[in-house]
């Protein structure tokens, strides 16, 4: 019988997950006695030599199609993929799948699909591997109660706003990931290696929402779950075996995600139950099975092939990036100045009744209208900044929120900007009922705008750092020590800033906030909102809010612009925090009729940040190489250790 080496085949640019998977498939092979190894980049083939593209699609796309056009490779090679059956990049593996040697995946529901469009495909069912071990069956504290690992998608959003209460009442972590790139490394928003499953083993429930409506089981991600002892609560799945809902894990439908979340982090015993069971199962599944069985496929592929010898590179110099265009470096349309006009129109039309409702004999200068007794009597360390103009019916829910939370040491000023339907009255009869608050209720005698109201209640805050909460959003109960915290943590960073649940009259809708830190996101938009934990030396130094007209609704943007052009950062808190309020009079609604003149001021005030001139520079494929490096050597000595205390 021919000798076979087995080659995993992997792109410089690929995401992290597929390396990790690459490397349990080598190590599996190798302890089966098989010659394996991980390949990047330019592939020497050798007569014994038979390959595995993992997957397959990527593989296509980071690299090029060389590998799979050549038919002489092509039937050497064995492709391994994990798409959704409903996915383009399905569709890409089954135009690969017809030129390959074979085709396996990790979900039976997939593999049904293949052998529908003409594909032999097979099951490659994953099971317990050794380096991706962390179950303490001792386990009694865990560090988390709730986590979320995936891509963001706005269904995925969507149905994390719905258990949005549990998320903030709780020790939880939303770590949204975006795929417009491959995730090469841990960051901020992607956790990969020894990093992602020490956070599994210290989370008591890891929640699973698919990315799309069809019921498409993430097996991969349960494995994971179960090698670590945290016990995964799915949106119902098809095509799960061998897991079974009550008895390894918990299947949901997303209208009653809540309350099983609730039920399950209430429940001690059940976690534990379902987590050994989990890891039982597993254990009972040796992914070594699955290997064996690629193995045996690439034996017989090995017998078939000529065995030419052949040096493949890359058709592809350049790390793969989606190519995104800013707005306002497109060529602009006729209707883009007819949104422009109405825009102004809009903007001219609130300056007039400014003037028109201003009696010229009124004394324009702002005046304290009220405060309560705690004012005097001591200096907190937060200070909320709040202004008002025309929300009585939201204002106490603010107030009532800000004040009722986790944390105490604050103060409230508000700014009622000229309101004319009670917001000044409601709020000094909520001041009278709670004395016990340091707050103070300034007053326009003319309305002058958000920014200047934003700014007019900065100039009473007394605390070492300020929160700004709108009249018609709220903070949570734990958001606002959350925000103190992540500040404390990084004390270089300029501001805090958390994920915030998207509601309307219907209830939660979504999510806001959920990217971390990343200048060059500011490029493309806003993905930050006001509602943030700013350090008034640093709010000082950058002079508060704008008052350029052309800013008007983008003076929040516009701040955090600047942060990020004078060098500063902020620190994410990747939880709920906040509820934003989503209305058809919100100032998110109102101020997108036109971004042109809010960008061309953004890129005067922010020239370095708007050229991409700050965008981090770094060179992808030595960081990347870098990497895998360092985790093979660290998985060569767990794996080593292993083995001796097993032997």
């Amino acid at each position: 019988m021919p000798d076979l080496r087995l080659r995993v085949v992997q792109s410089r640019f690929q995401n992290a997950f597929f390396h990790e998977l690459a490397e349990a498939i080598v190590d599996e092979a190798t302890r089966l006695g098989v010659t394996a190894d991980v390949v990047t980049s330019v592939v020497d083939t050798e007569p014994d030599d038979v390959f595995v593209l993992l997957p397959t699609h990527e593989y296509a796309v980071l690299e090029g199609g060389q590998f799979l056009e050549d038919p002489r490779l092509a039937q050497r090679c064995i492709g391994i993929t994990a798409e959704q059956p409903s996915s383009s990049h399905f569709d890409t593996n089954v135009y690969y799948g017809h030129k390959l040697g074979a085709v396996f995946d990790f979900s039976t529901l997939s593999v049904k699909r293949y052998q529908a469009r003409g594909i032999a495909a097979e099951h490659l069912q994953f099971g317990w591997t050794p380096s991706w071990d962390r179950f303490d069956a001792n386990a009694d504290s865990h560090e988390l109660d709730v986590l979320f690992l995936g891509a963001a998608t706005p269904r995925r959003e969507h149905a994390l706003s719905k258990i949005g209460r549990q998320l903030w009442s709780r020790r939880s972590r939303l770590i949204l990931s975006d795929n417009a790139a491959p995730n090469t490394g841990d960051h901020a928003a992607f956790v990969t290696g020894d990093r992602k499953r020490e956070l599994l083993a210290g989370t008591k429930v890891l929640v699973n929402i698919h990315q799309s409506d069809e019921p498409y089981f993430e097996w991969l991600r349960a494995a994971e779950a179960a090698h670590c002892g945290a016990v995964m609560l799915s949106e119902t799945s098809l095509h799960t075996k061998p897991f079974q809902h009550d008895e390894h894990l918990v299947f949901s439908a997303l209208s009653t995600m809540p309350h099983a979340l609730a039920a399950l982090l209430e429940d001690p015993d059940r976690l534990n139950t379902l987590r050994r069971n989990a890891y039982a199962l597993i254990k009972e599944n040796p992914f070594s099975a699955g290997v064996e069985k690629l193995v045996s496929v690439a034996q017989d592929l090995r017998k078939t092939h000529e065995g030419h010898r052949l040096k493949l590179g890359p058709s592809r110099t350049q790390p793969f990036r989606q190519k995104i265009t800013p707005s306002w470096e497109r060529e602009p349309e006729s209707i883009d100045a007819v949104r422009q006009a109405i825009r102004e129109i809009r903007l001219d039309i609130i300056d007039l009744r400014r003037r028109v409702s201003t009696d010229p004999t009124i004394d324009p200068t702002p005046v304290i209208d009220h405060r309560t007794p705690a004012w005097d009597r001591r200096t907190p360390r937060v200070s909320v900044i709040m202004a008002l103009y025309n929300h009585e019916p939201y204002v106490v829910e603010a107030l009532e929120s800000a004040a009722s939370g986790t944390y105490g040491d604050l103060e409230i000023i508000v700014v009622d900007d000229c309101s004319n339907d009670g917001s000044n009255e409601t709020v000094r009869r909520w001041m009278d009922r709670s004395p016990h608050i340091p707050m103070t209720l300034v007053r326009h005698p003319v309305n002058r705008g958000l920014p200047r109201s934003r700014n007019e209640a900065f100039k009473h805050a007394r605390g070492e750092l300020v929160f700004v909460l709108d009249s018609d959003n709220a903070i949570v109960p734990t958001g606002l020590e959350r925000l103190v915290d992540a500040i404390d943590a990084d004390p270089e960073a300029s501001f805090a800033y958390g994920v915030l649940q998207r509601f309307d009259s219907t209830g939660p809708v979504g999510l806001m906030g959920v990217w971390p830190w990343e200048p060059w996101r500011l490029r493309y938009g806003n993905y930050i909102d006001a509602m943030a934990l700013i350090k008034a030396t640093a709010l000082k130094k950058l002079e508060g809010y704008t008052l350029d007209r052309r800013l008007h609704g983008w003076e929040d943007y516009e701040l955090w612009c600047r942060v990020a052009e004078s060098g500063g950062h902020a620190a994410h808190v990747q939880t709920v925090v906040g509820r934003y309020r989503q209305s058809a009079t919100s100032m998110l609604s109102l101020t997108n009729i036109s971004q042109d003149a809010g960008f061309d001021a953004v890129r005067e005030s922010c020239p370095r940040l708007m050229s991409g001139a700050l965008e981090l520079q770094v060179d992808v494929l030595g960081d990347w190489l870098s990497s895998i490096r360092s985790e093979r050597e660290a998985r060569d000595v767990w794996l080593s250790n292993w083995e001796a205390q097993n032997a």
